[in-house]
């Protein structure tokens, strides 16, 4: 069912909400916000190595009236997506490190990323999956040499593998086969290789091919291997047993500690090469994109910045989010790590950043007028409960179907699911509009032009600020529309504190995009903020 409540004739925007008593405990000064944020306390970083980066930020920071030294310009990478090891070197350290020296620490409070700005922080060991099966190509290459060529070794060890063969290294396809192909077959070859081996009677030769054979024995099945390969196999030379179940053992020690420790990157990391060490290149391959999935270590770089004033924090799923309103409640007392908002201006082209704040600047005059659609229809009846307890009288929509192309004119605000990757152009966005799709994987590819995913869509179409989330976020992830909605229609709150303040997690997958100063109802507030909950008015 779809119905207009309440609709004045301007099509203004109606909020009702009935009052909420809600007591909560004060939220720790050096974590709470202390009212609005203001242009001085935003924190604008583009990247270096683009220069439409670079000009967005000069563009926005003159726009907004924000202090000179308030931009940052980083050296990051171009790709939307970066390595743990890489944020930490190029984005979160130079952020850090830029506001010790200039004397910022407690001016800042916003972190606004311009358009060139990396979006998402890859799992610690994301790409360590590409790495390790390059590797299983390259020793595929090298074992179906032994045999075949003798040259001298160019070490006393096992290792490295290129000092044990002739050069050059077995080059890299354009397209790599499957993980468990490649084990197959390599497990296949060895067996073969290590019958092959013992049938050389050339003494020489075969002390050669059978070094090569534990040495990739050792790579291919960690130490476990090689002692199980000397144990059956006695070759000529090789290491002593004791000293190498003496090296496992260590190794196991080192992995029980991983294990108990709490996971962060640099944890995540060093477990991953013990388990290398011990077990070897083909049981970490077949489960290690099971093990990136499972960790649920990566974030989008902005919600990972709130923490940038964390230290050695668990990188291992969502963490909570201490500027959420409720957070007090939980920290009974307590007091609470100080947090960042952060957002970044950005979308499928410079050009759509910089639409985003010239139609938020000039929004914020007039003040955002037209109607909400709310989309209520959706597999999780809680939600759809949250969504129809915003009270937000315009348009709202209890069918399954989402709505239809071309029946949302005059939108200015909006909430609704679920079309998955799905964009469907029902609606004709007013100047500054606000709105989100409750679905998975809407940022994931933000800055592609031909991605129909909502977030870039909805940028390309007109709004001017929306959120979404870089992977799978899971539902909990999303802010309460009725606490998101009922703080910007009140006028006073920017659009980063109406997030922060109602987006339940951080250093996790979701993202906000657009400019964090931008007030849509600031010249024609809807809501007295007396009639929220007591703990959401900052």
């Amino acid at each position: 069912m779809i119905s207009e409540i309440n609709a004045d004739k301007d099509a203004t925007i109606i909020f009702n909400r009935p009052i909420i008593c809600v007591v909560l405990i004060c939220l720790a000064a050096a974590a709470s916000p202390a009212g609005a944020l203001t242009p001085q306390e935003v924190l604008v970083v583009a990247n270096g190595k683009d220069k439409d980066s670079v000009a967005l930020g000069r563009y926005y920071v003159k726009a907004r009236g924000i202090p000179e030294k308030n931009l940052l310009i980083i050296k990051t990478s171009k790709s939307p997506y970066v390595s743990r090891d890489h944020y930490e070197k190029h984005i979160r350290q130079p952020i850090r490190e830029y506001l010790l020296a200039n004397k910022l620490v407690k001016q800042i409070r916003c972190i606004c990323l311009m358009w060139g700005v990396p979006v998402r922080v890859q799992a610690p060991h994301a790409r360590e999956v590409v790495r390790l099966r390059r590797k299983l190509w390259i020793d595929h290459g090298l074992l179906a040499r032994v045999c075949k060529t003798f040259p001298a070794a160019k070490t006393n060890g096992l290792t490295p593998l290129e000092k044990l063969f002739e050069s050059p290294l077995p080059s890299l396809p354009r397209k790599l086969p499957k993980v468990k192909d490649l084990t197959r077959n390599i497990s296949k070859l060895l067996e073969e290789k290590l019958a092959e081996a013992g049938r050389i009677s050339d003494p020489g030769k075969r002390r050669i091919a059978s070094r090569q054979l534990m040495a990739l024995q050792l790579e291919l099945n960690g130490l476990r291997g090689l002692i199980r390969h000397i144990e059956q196999v006695k070759p000529e030379g090789a290491p002593d047993v004791k000293d190498l179940k003496k090296q496992l053992t260590e190794v196991q020690v080192r992995l029980t500690r991983y294990r108990r420790a709490a996971k962060t990157a640099g944890n995540i990391l060093a477990k991953l090469n013990a388990t290398l060490r011990a077990d070897g290149l083909i049981a970490v391959s077949g489960s290690i994109g099971k093990q990136v999935y499972r960790d649920r270590a990566d974030a989008a770089v902005d919600s990972e910045l709130a923490a940038l004033w964390w230290n050695d924090y668990a990188v291992v799923g969502p963490l909570p989010n201490t500027l959420h309103w409720r957070a007090a409640a939980a920290a009974k007392g307590g007091r609470l790590r100080v947090t960042l908002m952060a957002a970044r201006i950005d979308g499928p082209s410079a050009k759509d950043s910089r639409r985003i704040i010239a139609d938020s600047i000039a929004t914020e005059k007039v003040g955002l007028t037209g109607t909400m659609y709310i989309d209520a229809g959706g597999p999780h009846v809680k939600y759809e409960i949250h969504l129809q307890n915003t009270k937000i009288k315009i348009v709202l929509d209890e069918n399954k179907a989402i709505f239809p192309k071309a029946s949302c004119p005059d939108a200015a605000l909006y909430v609704g699911w679920y079309s998955l990757r799905k964009y469907v152009p029902a609606f004709t966005w007013n100047r500054g509009a606000v709105g989100w799709h409750i679905a998975s994987f809407e940022a994931q590819r933000l800055r592609s032009p031909k991605a129909n995913e909502w977030c870039p869509k909805m940028i390309q179409n007109g709004v001017a600020a929306t959120l979404g989330a870089v992977a799978e976020p899971y539902l909990g992830a999303f802010p309460l529309p009725e606490d998101f909605f009922g703080l910007l229609l009140t006028g006073k709150y920017t659009l980063a504190e109406c997030y922060w303040r109602t987006v339940p997690h951080l250093s996790w997958r979701m993202t906000l995009i657009g400019d964090p100063l931008y007030n849509p109802f600031k010249a024609a507030p809807q809501v007295d903020p007396r009639i929220l909950p007591s703990g959401l008015r900052p």
